[in-house]
């Protein structure tokens, strides 16, 4: 009984690794070809497909970044991550007399999308609450969303 126990096991592990390794080889060319063409010699790529969107982790002169891209291939957005310190002055100020200064520091990052926007990302987080809030790179707010 234990053998066939450990037999099952061993065959839900294989058929489950499996799968997720078949999702990562099925990222569209599409996403690919823009990925090699925007980010040129970057380099530690790791694909996901995040069922919603495919994902890419990876790191590109110096910094680490995200691309996000849907499901049919198109760019989405990139982000990558910086400190709270790299972020413009002018967003730093913006941050310490926003709503939000006194909240955990959560991240920071640089966000460009597929519209041409670019903006700064901060993350704090109060408790159960957390939030997202955009600047421009002259420190006026853009956008927030509450974190889930």
């Amino acid at each position: 009984m234990k053998k066939i126990v450990a037999l099952l096991a061993m065959t839900l592990g294989i058929i489950f690794s499996v799968s997720l390794q078949a999702q990562v080889v099925n990222i569209p060319g599409k996403a690919k070809d823009h990925f090699a063409k925007k980010y040129p010699g970057a380099t530690n790529s790791d694909w996901h497909n995040n069922v919603a969107n495919y994902t890419c982790r990876f790191q590109w002169n110096k910094g680490e970044f995200k691309a996000y891209y849907r499901m049919d291939g198109t760019w989405d957005y990139t982000v990558q991550y910086l400190k709270e310190s790299e972020l413009p002055q002018a967003v730093q100020d913006a941050v310490a007399k926003s709503r939000i200064a006194s909240w955990e520091p959560k991240s920071a990052a640089y966000v460009e999308n597929n519209k041409g926007q670019k903006t700064y990302r901060v993350e704090r987080k109060k408790g159960i609450e957390g939030k997202f809030i955009f600047f421009d790179a002259t420190g006026k707010e853009v956008k927030s969303t509450v974190k889930i």
